[in-house]
């Protein structure tokens, strides 16, 4: 594989990745959460507008490292012990939320076209990263603190 094959794929991930970077900046200066940043650099350089980044295989695969580490993230800040003191509430909660992002994004996906079963998997879709993205403002917030194994708070979550 030569160096010139590799160049569009580098630019692209570069690019991409300056763009982040000077979005985030721009999301802290103006107090807004960075996910909110980031999303908005996905829309804005990806295909559907500026198509500076186009869906390649490395796009794709750096896309899907940045969800499992996400999908990660949110395992770290889940406090075991916590939940089984809330249990009722926090079931109740997830259901409610999960019923309800789900019945939603069902009838907005419908509304907008979609078959029955691509309506299910983007209100599926809608679930998750709708759970996922609250985790994450919750933590940029630090309203959600990472707890060690013998459950008290890291020395990074009071900070």
């Amino acid at each position: 594989m030569s160096l010139t094959s590799l160049d569009p794929i580098f630019s692209g991930i570069a690019l991409l990745l300056l763009v982040a970077a000077g979005m985030g900046a721009l999301s802290l200066w103006l107090r807004q959460p960075l996910v909110l940043g980031y999303i908005f650099v996905g829309i804005l350089v990806g295909p559907s507008m500026l198509g500076w980044v186009i869906p390649r295989d490395q796009i794709d695969l750096l896309a899907r490292m940045g969800i499992a580490m996400l999908l990660f993230v949110v395992g770290l800040k889940l406090d075991l012990h916590l939940i089984r003191t809330l249990g009722p509430v926090a079931l109740a909660t997830g259901l409610g939320q999960v019923l309800f992002t789900s019945i939603i994004g069902s009838f907005l996906a419908l509304a907008l076209g979609l078959t029955p079963v691509a309506a299910v998997y983007v209100a599926v879709a809608l679930t998750f990263s709708s759970t996922i993205i609250i985790v994450k403002l919750l933590s940029d917030k630090r309203e959600i603190a990472i707890h060690r194994p013998d459950g008290n708070p890291s020395p990074a979550a009071g900070r």
